[in-house]
């Protein structure tokens, strides 16, 4: 009996010690996560895509178990490493950045990074082991034993990769490092991607308002010279608009409105193909540079049908 009870008294201390330990690996999988969701809602924040890119690797290292993160864009000659991290020996990182930045780094065959690259997935690498096929270069003057790497995506493309090595203190890299990475890289592209569709929108706004003033100056002087028939020119075409047809006239008018191709497509009940087909005939004709010189163009043409 007192076997049966020692034994018993045994098993509930495992049982206890198993439930201490899956609480544990969740707590520390809900701490992570978090901390990665602040840090992409802090590099948010920043608003430029020159700002966010200059600043998540630190941001990154500082918000995990990562010792060193590395941030890289693939281009078609290779990875070419944009900016590195580091919790200690920041001297040493910026030589060993400097020495990176030096050429690319080849994405082929095979390569790990060539893999996660082209799938567009994450990796936990062991960089010494053998037949190992992590970056040759990354290995030596990084000098690193293991270390995760996973794709940066934007709109279905590759554009980049993160590496991010665990402390010594941490230990052995596992799933949980690989979906923190992940989960970052996941956020990066985003904040990053937006951060670049709301700078084009600033620019396209710039080129719009310089137009719309450029139009209204043109008016008040059409306006002016509207009592002299030298100055009218009536019957003249300053733009070219006569030579488009019909639907490109009418694409026009919808670009005037500020559609984009998308909206103009939907409403015609069209591709966007057909759209996109349709600008470049308006460009080519009107001798317009941007979709924006067209807009003046078209709104210069109805001032002058106005007078």
């Amino acid at each position: 009996m007192a076997d049966v009870a020692a034994t018993e008294r045994v098993l509930v201390e495992l049982l206890s010690l198993e439930r201490e330990i899956v609480e544990a690996e969740y707590v520390r999988r809900a701490d992570a996560l978090e901390r990665v969701g602040d840090a992409v809602r802090r590099l948010g924040e920043i608003g430029s895509p020159q700002g966010i890119l200059d600043r998540a690797a630190e941001e990154l290292r500082i918000s995990s178990e990562f010792d060193r993160v590395l941030i890289g864009e693939v281009r078609a000659d290779g990875l070419h490493v944009r900016s590195m991290a580091s919790a200690e020996d920041r001297a040493g990182a910026a030589a060993a950045l400097e020495e990176l930045r030096g050429a690319p780094i080849p994405l082929e065959y095979p390569s790990i990074e060539d893999e996660v690259a082209r799938r567009q997935g994450t990796e936990i690498v062991q960089a010494k082991a053998a037949r190992s096929r992590a970056s040759r270069r990354l290995t030596e003057v990084l000098a690193w034993d293991s270390y995760v790497v996973t794709a940066l995506v934007v709109q279905g493309t590759a554009v980049g990769l993160l590496h991010a090595e665990a402390s010594a203190a941490t230990g052995r890299l596992d799933a949980l490092h690989a979906e923190v990475a992940a989960r970052y890289a996941e956020g990066l592209a985003g904040v990053f991607e937006r951060a670049v569709l709301r700078e084009m929108l600033q620019l396209h706004h710039h080129e719009l308002r310089s137009a719309v003033d450029w139009v209204n100056t043109r008016l008040g002087q059409l306006a002016s010279d509207a009592g002299d028939p030298a100055a009218n020119g009536h019957g003249a075409d300053p733009s070219g608009a006569e030579a488009l047809t019909p639907r490109e006239t009418e694409v026009l008018r919808l670009l005037a409105r500020g559609q984009t191709n998308l909206e103009i497509a939907q409403i015609l009940v069209v591709r966007e193909g057909t759209i996109k087909y349709h600008v470049k005939n308006i460009l080519r004709k009107l001798g317009a540079r941007s979709r924006a010189d067209a807009v003046s163009r078209y709104a210069r043409t109805r001032a002058w049908e106005a007078l």
